[in-house]
């Protein structure tokens, strides 16, 4: 499974993470990144510094879902 696969999948909750993945759904130019580093870099290139930190701790949550979802497999 890949990021963007996962993402499509993944519950949006009423949570930053939640956030970040409907905001991730909707983003047409986000890449099927294949580590944490190449998404992070992605974000800070994209998004604007006030909500930057945020959005990355979002991102790094369900980074790390992905992952855990992954080694169940």
């Amino acid at each position: 499974m890949t990021f963007k696969e996962y993402i499509a999948t993944r519950r949006a909750a009423d949570t930053p993470a939640g956030d970040f993945t409907e905001d991730a759904r909707r983003d047409c130019d986000l890449p099927d990144v294949t580590s944490w580093e190449e998404l992070r870099r992605y974000i800070e290139r994209k998004v604007g510094r006030p909500v930057r930190d945020a959005v990355v701790a979002a991102a790094r949550e369900v980074w790390q879902d992905y992952w855990r979802t992954l080694s169940k497999r």
